[in-house]
């Protein structure tokens, strides 16, 4: 009897929780809403020791109020050595939780990493490595939002990436780990909320 009532209250409660934090329903009524972002900027791979171009796109949901957001995200890095093809999930949530026209605030998330490599110089020794890996890695990062409108805003990021890969090659003598370090990404965001 007791394992029939603790499945029914499991069940009654995962019912009225669905109905609670119904997304699509919240969605509906405008308390959430869908956020796309573009960010254009620069990158470094700590390896190689080079900035060049970086770029990211993400689609995400905030609530109303716009104090979090959750969101997928790509972001691309290519410095001539290395390229990079990012994909990840991340949160944003405002340091003051009372972010209104211009707001602080810090993010984190989990990312998967695919590393074209062609060369790396490391000690002065050009390696050609032609070569591809991949890691699963967090990153961390603060940001400045500035809300033109309730729908357009754009915001500065500054991004830390953990990157753990690592590529054994040959000198000819002996076998190099070679460990890509972090990559850093300092982008310039438009947003716009639907």
């Amino acid at each position: 009897m007791k394992g029939l009532v603790f499945l029914l209250a499991l069940f009654a409660s995962s019912a009225a929780l669905a109905q609670w934090n119904n997304p699509i329903d919240g969605y509906c009524n405008g308390e959430y809403r869908i956020v796309g972002t573009v960010g254009l900027g620069v990158g470094e791979l700590q390896i190689n020791d080079e900035q060049d171009f970086a770029g990211y796109a993400s689609i995400g949901v905030t609530p109303d109020a716009g104090i979090w957001q959750v969101e997928l995200r790509y972001t691309g890095f290519d410095d001539g050595s290395v390229s990079v093809d990012q994909w990840g999930i991340g949160a944003k949530v405002d340091f003051t939780m009372t972010c209104d026209v211009q707001c602080f605030y810090w993010m984190v998330g989990w990312n998967y990493g695919n590393f074209d490599v062609d060369t790396i110089e490391k000690r002065d020794v050009l390696y050609v490595i032609d070569d591809d890996t991949d890691d699963n890695y967090w990153n961390a990062g603060v940001g400045y939002r500035y809300k033109w409108t309730q729908d357009f805003d754009t915001s500065i990021e500054y991004n830390y990436n953990d990157v753990d890969a690592r590529l054994w090659v040959n000198d000819g003598v002996s076998d190099v780990r070679l460990n890509f370090g972090h990559m850093r990404t300092l982008t310039v965001n438009f947003s716009y909320r639907f």
